[in-house]
């Protein structure tokens, strides 16, 4: 049989090894990333953060996931937004991941179609046997 999967971290140092690496806050590991990043890595940003912020803080997680989705950009790099859920009450419709998207100037429908092309680009290197 064969097996997809992607290497995943929450670690900004793992960035140059790992498909995806968990970003928990833009500000500070912005001038890691800049160093560090290559292209074609996923930096993945979970609306579970956001979820226990205030309104003030809300505001500043929508900011800065406009910022690095246009960091992404400039770095030919892939944001992937994630729910962040460990159970089906943490889930995340996909109209709510539309909102936000928009929220941040992201437009959902170019978004959705990038990732997947990413996704389907990683997934090709990491077909192994079993």
């Amino acid at each position: 049989m064969k097996y997809q999967y992607l290497v995943v971290s929450d670690r900004i140092e793992d960035v140059q090894r790992a498909d995806l690496v968990l970003v928990q806050n833009f500000e500070k590991a912005k001038e890691k990333l800049k160093k560090k990043v290559r292209a074609g890595a996923g930096l993945e940003v979970q609306v579970l953060q956001a979820r226990a912020m205030d309104a003030k803080n809300a505001a500043k997680w929508l900011g800065q996931v406009g910022d690095l989705y246009r960091f992404c950009k400039l770095a030919r790099c892939q944001l992937v937004l994630t729910s962040g859920a460990t159970s089906q009450w943490g889930m995340v419709s996909g109209r709510s991941f539309d909102a936000l998207l928009q929220e941040c100037g992201i437009e959902p429908l170019r978004y959705w179609q990038e990732l997947e092309r990413w996704l389907e680009s990683r997934l090709a290197r990491r077909v192994t046997a079993c």
